[in-house]
């Protein structure tokens, strides 16, 4: 894994914080990160497998539409207050644990403690999507 691979989960783990502190929660989202370094998000929530489908094939299609250097995957934990980040880029895949403490009454974070996964994830968001950009 790169520096620059490592340096993008880095910024989507901060953004994962930010939306923690300013609204309580943290969703499933998904980043497509450029190569200029600029990076979008969008939520990722899906009401059925129809919906899921749907969703899985247009962040295959945006990713290849805007040339996406990368692309990460936030989702919710096995457990509460842990989230799961799977990434892919060309040539790479890596995923990441954060475990954190949410203080509700006092909106402030007691605990933010990301973790490296030795063997990334699966995710089916992620497949195939570099495999299709020639």
């Amino acid at each position: 894994m790169t520096d620059a691979f490592k340096k993008v989960f880095e910024k989507a783990v901060d953004r994962a914080r930010n939306d923690l502190l300013s609204s309580g929660k943290i969703g499933p989202a998904v980043f497509f990160v450029y190569a200029n370094g600029m990076m979008n998000s969008g939520s990722l929530s899906f009401k059925d497998e129809l919906h899921e489908e749907l969703l899985k094939r247009k962040v295959r299609e945006k990713a290849l539409a805007e040339n996406a250097s990368a692309v990460i995957l936030l989702t919710e934990g096995e457990r509460p207050g842990t989230i799961i980040l799977s990434g892919t880029a060309p040539g790479m895949r890596a995923s990441a644990r954060v475990d954190y403490v949410f203080d509700k009454d006092k909106r402030a974070i007691t605990s933010w403690e990301p973790h490296w996964l030795n063997n990334p994830l699966k995710n089916a968001f992620l497949e195939g999507i570099f495999d299709m950009i020639p």
